[in-house]
């Protein structure tokens, strides 16, 4: 049986061809998808974690959650302690997170295994995501170094936007930046997971590119460049543009597949300009036609 195809890649090939590449779950991992940096503290090894006589576990666990963006209240670290001192081989801690869109909540589970021998280790947490409606988003995203979003890349994600992360090439077998999404549109995996949408360093996503082209307005140069780092990391952004001799203020979400921004008012109501700002128009490069598929399978 054909295994569940699980995320989807794009390449730009020097003909101006888009090459679509299909990748399955467990193929993915060739993938090594990195972000914050390949997060060093977080280098799970049993055997190392194990024999270090000065090892604080307890810190190291907390550690890890602060830099996940998990926090670090009283709350957090008590049911962590508490899950610690369980006879439980296996614990979850419940905690939410404020760093949503207005109409959205999220819930996050963060679930913990034991080592036979006392290692304690963060392997894994369920991010969900409800509406004002009711309606709910979940993904699982592995906790190691070679996977770890942070809190908030994983609600920017629930809430449809890019963000731009750091991989291992395959092919180069050196890190390279590219931008992931969610593909809503497809079933979830076996496992209760989206689809990536994958967009490499060759496919031409250069955000500082699409601002100079946008003129967007910037009170100073660090506005600009906090602006654009903020956009990488699929945030909403406040911009500000001249349409008919008038200054309007918006807010900003890259759209990595267009590589251009998608516009909103302060509702988060879409903008329609009559007038498309200057590297802001629709691509027609990404026209179907345009895409050559292929399928990878380990």
């Amino acid at each position: 049986m054909e295994k569940q195809q699980y995320g989807e890649s794009y390449e730009l090939l020097q003909n101006g061809e888009i090459l679509k590449t299909y990748l399955d779950e467990d193929s993915l991992q060739s993938y090594r998808t990195l972000t914050v940096n390949d997060i060093k503290f977080n280098n799970q090894n049993t055997e190392i974690m194990e024999t270090q006589k000065e090892f604080d576990q307890v810190k190291y666990l907390k550690d890890q959650m602060k830099y996940l963006g998990f926090g670090e209240g009283e709350k957090l670290h008590n049911d962590l302690e508490k899950g610690i001192n369980s006879k439980k081989q296996q614990f979850e801690i419940k905690t939410s997170s404020d760093k949503t869109l207005p109409e959205n909540k999220v819930a996050f589970t963060l679930k913990f295994n034991k080592t036979d021998s006392g290692g304690v280790f963060f392997n894994s947490y369920n991010a969900k995501l409800t509406n004002d409606n009711k309606e709910e988003k979940s993904h699982n995203f592995p906790v190691s170094r070679e996977n770890s979003f942070t809190a908030k890349e994983a609600v920017n994600l629930l809430e449809g936007r890019s963000v731009k992360i750091e991989f291992v090439n395959p092919k180069s077998n050196q890190n390279e930046p590219a931008f992931v999404q969610f593909n809503f549109n497809e079933p979830k995996s076996d496992k209760g997971n989206y689809y990536f949408q994958n967009f490499y360093k060759n496919y031409g996503v250069d955000t500082s590119k699409i601002v100079e082209k946008s003129n967007l307005l910037f009170d100073n140069p660090e506005w600009k460049e906090n602006s654009i780092k903020s956009l990488e990391k699929g945030n909403v952004v406040k911009v500000k543009f001249k349409e008919n001799d008038h200054v309007v203020e918006a807010k900003a979400v890259l759209d990595p597949q267009n590589r251009n921004f998608k516009l909103y008012d302060n509702e988060m109501n879409r903008i329609n300009t009559n007038k498309p700002l200057q590297g802001l128009e629709q691509d027609n490069s990404h026209d179907k036609a345009n895409i050559r598929e292929q399928s990878i399978k380990r």
